[in-house]
């Protein structure tokens, strides 16, 4: 993690500070990977010295007010949602919880820090699932299922980063093959990544 102290970049415009709160060392250690291309932009630090935070509320053994009012208690960063379920459901109670962001763990690394800048700045944002089209033969979860087999994970990786088993991502991935008509992980990568997955 780099720290708060870091030299101000040419431009004279600080990078926004994002700190990711109560994740796995795996989603921690995957939106370093995904902002380190952008140092100018965002930097991670703790989440004590963050200008945004990122957290994921959703299946805490609390409610999601609840938990994001423990967040608000911690930190005056702006609160940035950021999590698999993206029903409007738990985007209006994050909201009315006083997030300012929601933004799903599907989205590619410019636009999770194109929303950082644009909380930082002081909008409200929320960012659905890519791939998500009104046409889509996916649902959301099988969409972002596709979006990690796009990523390269593993079934065991994308078990652990959903909370589900590896035989619910097996199903999942058999639906996929199915609705989309293909036969191998290769091709669900080449359809995924031609659809912006």
């Amino acid at each position: 993690m780099k720290s708060a102290s870091d030299e101000v970049p040419s431009t004279g415009v600080r990078p926004v500070r994002v700190g990711v709160l109560d994740e796995s060392e795996l989603v921690t250690t995957g939106v370093a990977g995904m902002l380190a291309p952008h140092p100018e932009r965002v930097v991670v630090v703790e989440p004590p010295e963050a200008d945004v935070v990122l957290c994921d509320p959703v299946g805490r053994p609390v409610d999601i007010e609840t938990y994001l009012g423990d967040v608000a208690r911690q930190t005056a960063a702006r609160v940035v949602v950021y999590s698999w379920r993206m029903d409007q459901g738990s985007v209006r109670r994050v909201v009315s919880a006083g997030a300012c962001g929601f933004v799903s763990k599907a989205v590619g690394s410019d636009e999770l820090v194109r929303v950082l800048e644009l909380v930082h700045r002081g909008d409200r944002v929320s960012v659905p699932a890519p791939g998500l089209a009104s046409d889509s033969p996916l649902s959301v979860r099988e969409a972002e299922v596709l979006a990690l087999i796009c990523r390269g994970r593993s079934n065991l990786e994308i078990a652990a980063e959903l909370f589900v088993s590896v035989n619910s991502v097996k199903t999942y991935i058999r639906q996929i093959y199915h609705k989309i008509g293909v036969a191998r992980r290769s091709q669900a990568v080449a359809w995924g990544i031609e659809r912006g997955y």
